[in-house]
């Protein structure tokens, strides 16, 4: 019959209206969802549409995170009772029944408890089952007869594997040594070879939470989904006491997960609800603001317990009744003072993974926002404002005796790289030794979390963090004395808009704006140079950070800079290696090469196209590993990969070093090498990444400010040249250094031997 309506509804509709109703649905959807749950919550409860059943209260894991194991074996409802109980008024709305425990598989009768489900009326849209996987035939075969029942039934069958981690990980965290083996053994077999819907499930505790990127790319290689949550106390799971393994993340830890979740939600997740509560799980360990976001058990889903007990939810619920002995609409609707006490006491600092979709405010906010962004923030929008305005007055005296009251510093802040925060702190310093200092100093950050972190990192004090493109980006933009665009590159990307935005609020309100110890490119899409063309016009004074940028600025902008000077990084280098000097082992006597590489991006491929420049990047990475194990052995040294980005905006080096690392180490087992490779799992501060650098025989540098370490350290290094010709070759240019230059080219076609041989012998 529903089929005959949407038929019947299709003849009966233009198209043209039907696109704009499927439109508008989702606001609908999302209104009615808002109403129903949240407002009217109260006055007019609704029936769960939910329940998470708890099939035993035993299971054979041993998880550090979950006290279940230790029970013993106790009431286990029956297929027969689980039949009655459905019966009752409480479940006429249910479209879908999770199946979990304990382990459910340890039941002999799992199979008829999904006939129960399957033929309970009115009918479900839905089952799913989650499993430890740890007795591997066993739970193939009880897997296989539960979808098989809900395929006869025509429900919806989903399988969820626990998998905390790769190989010895996952075994730690769930105390069953050889579960990998069986989990991913059972993910790939109902992946590769049923039609069951399956994916994986990682708990993350104080055990595993350094190893979660390798778990994901593992998945990412294998082509399967999973979901992530944060371990959290829950009174079902008997946890209270395991406060070790539970949310025990340090600062750094963190911090870390943040960058996790944050990659979970741009490269993995696709679905906005998973992506939303990634985005909550992220502020509350990285910013620490309570739980933004709803959950399905304060309004419209429930717990049904082995034992027939019902509960509000697994982590704060007491339980309410026994639904084989009473009524469990009774139970339900009888307790819901209870239900509004945990939501008012315990949800904001709840953690569990409880999804909501998202609200018709976030809806709207999120399509008002990005209309309003675009077009506030349109490149060509800006750059026919600016040309409203005339050039700015160039100032040419010392900055170190400004008396700016408030000053806004621009650039890729919020993206950080480690030398983007030497490069923040060179600024911040040159800010306050004025003779008459800033009262208050603010920064722009495109990410706030990744800048909260840097200004703690680099014990930076007191500074007010500004998200771009925000109401309070534009208010700063209007009441500060000075704006300063701190280092980094001028290039082809979007959020150069930003920049020139807040300088024709500078010229607007007759402000100072000014560049300092910026580099020029990757520039050479025409919008993008209108738009640092117009940057450097209205600027009243400009630095830059090489002498190829200087003379690019007065060729192709006809703008003089007023100076050529040291990247503001150097000086942070600089103070930081009067105190390496007195640190041990002695410079260059450790036993290590470092390196600081990253991924070669297409963007510096020189025009190749996508076939072409995938070829030479398997190239080069094939060749790179092959160069490190050939120094590794000719110096007879450990290899060390160290990220200078850890954040998925840029690039995380991390993801790329943990890919290089396995075939480097793959290389030296083949030549019975025995060196040891070790790649940087958490966030690394510029003060490590420093102290590696100085204490090692070797430097292998990619990212451009690994160079200007290296080179300010004044330790043995080389360039890996990624940009063809760009600021890294320009660098090493200006301090006569180019002997120390190799191509990614170069090395892509194994013409590194000879060079590696000569740079070897010079030390």
């Amino acid at each position: 019959m529903k089929n005959h309506i949407k038929s019947y509804a299709k003849r009966l509709i233009p198209k043209i209206y039907r696109e704009r109703l499927n439109k508008i649905k989702p606001f609908v959807m999302s209104a009615y969802r808002d109403l129903r749950f949240k407002k009217l919550r109260k006055i007019v409860p609704p029936k769960p549409t939910v329940v998470n059943l708890l099939v035993n209260d035993t299971c054979n894991s041993r998880c550090q995170m979950c006290l279940i194991w230790k029970n013993k074996k106790s009431k286990e409802i029956s297929p027969s009772e689980l039949s009655i109980v459905l019966l009752d008024p409480l479940f006429s709305d249910i479209k879908y029944i999770g199946v979990s425990g304990g382990e459910p598989t340890l039941r002999s009768d799992l199979s008829e408890i999904f006939e129960v489900i399957c033929t309970k009326k009115p009918k479900i849209l839905g089952a799913g089952l989650i499993t430890n996987g740890i007795i591997e035939n066993s739970v193939r075969q009880k897997v296989l007869d539960c979808a098989e029942v809900c395929n006869s039934y025509d429900v919806d069958f989903n399988l969820m594997i626990s998998l905390d981690g790769i190989s010895e990980i996952h075994d730690v965290v769930r105390g069953r040594k050889g579960n990998f083996n069986t989990a991913t053994s059972l993910l790939d077999f109902f992946h590769n070879e049923t039609g069951i819907n399956t994916s994986f499930g990682c708990t993350i505790s104080a055990s595993n939470a350094l190893y979660v990127d390798e778990l994901l790319d593992y998945a990412i290689s294998k082509g399967i989904y999973g979901r992530f949550r944060v371990a959290e106390f829950i009174d079902r799971l008997y946890n209270a006491e395991q406060s070790q393994f539970i949310r025990a993340f340090d600062d750094v830890t963190s911090y870390h997960l943040g960058l996790f979740f944050f990659r979970l939600e741009h490269a993995f997740e696709t679905d906005e609800i998973y992506k939303k509560t990634y985005r909550n799980i992220r502020k509350m360990l990285t910013e620490g603001k309570p739980r933004q976001i709803g959950c399905p058990y304060q309004s419209n889903a429930v717990v049904l317990a082995s034992s027939g007990d019902l509960l509000y939810c697994s982590p704060k619920s007491p339980v309410l009744g026994n639904s084989l002995n009473e009524s469990a609409s009774n139970i339900y609707f009888q307790n819901l003072r209870t239900r509004e006490a945990i939501i008012e006491n315990d949800c904001s600092s709840c953690i569990h993974d409880y999804h909501e979709s998202l609200t018709i405010n976030e809806l709207l906010n999120e399509k008002i926002f990005s209309r309003i962004r675009k077009n506030k923030y349109k490149c060509d929008l800006l750059i026919s404002k600016s040309i409203k305005y005339s050039k700015i007055e160039s100032l040419s005296y010392d900055f170190s005796n400004l008396n700016s009251q408030k000053v806004l510093i621009l650039g890729w802040y919020g993206t950080e790289t480690v030398g983007d925060k030497a490069i923040l702190s060179t600024i911040v310093r040159n800010l306050r030794t004025r003779s008459i200092p800033p009262k208050t100093i603010y920064l722009s950050s495109l990410f706030p979390f990744i800048s909260q972190w840097t200004i703690k990192e680099m014990e930076l004090g007191e500074i007010t963090i500004v998200e771009t493109y925000t109401q309070n980006f534009d208010s700063v933009c209007a009441e500060v004395d000075e704006m300063v665009v701190g280092g980094g590159p001028l290039m082809d990307i979007e959020p150069l808009n930003h920049i020139l935005y807040a300088f024709i609020q500078s010229a607007k309100y007759n402000s100072i704006a000014r560049i300092e110890g910026c580099g020029l490119g990757p520039l050479s899409q025409p919008i993008y140079m209108q738009v640092v063309s117009e940057i450097f016009r209205l600027s009243n004074h400009i630095t830059l950070r090489d002498r190829a940028s200087t003379e690019r600025c007065l060729n192709d902008f006809s703008i003089a800079p007023s100076d050529t000077v040291a990247d503001p990084a150097t000086y942070y280098v600089l103070e930081q290696r009067e105190k390496l000097i007195q640190s041990m082992p002695p410079q260059g006597m450790g036993s290590t090469i470092s390196c600081f590489l990253r991924e070669w991006g297409k963007e510096y491929s020189l025009g190749l196209e996508q076939q072409e420049y995938e070829l030479a990047k398997n190239k080069f990475e094939f060749q790179l590993a092959h160069l490190i194990a050939f120094v590794a052995q000719a110096k007879n040294l450990d290899v060390h990969l160290l990220p200078m980005h850890v954040f998925h905006v840029g690039g995380d080096d991390r993801v790329f070093n943990r890919s290089l690392a396995r075939s480097i180490q793959s290389k030296l087992s083949r030549s019975s090498g025995l060196n040891n490779v070790s790649f940087a799992r958490e966030p690394v501060s510029p003060f490590v990444i420093l102290h590696n650098m100085f204490h090692s025989q070797l430097n292998i540098c990619m990212r451009f400010h690994s160079v200007v370490f290296a080179e300010n350290l004044d330790v043995p290094y080389f360039a890996i040249d990624y940009t063809s010709g760009g600021k890294i070759e320009a660098y090493l240019r200006d301090v006569g250094k180019l002997n120390r230059l190799i191509s990614v080219h170069d090395i892509a076609n194994g013409n590194w031997k000879e060079k590696m041989e000569i740079l070897l012998s010079t030390g």
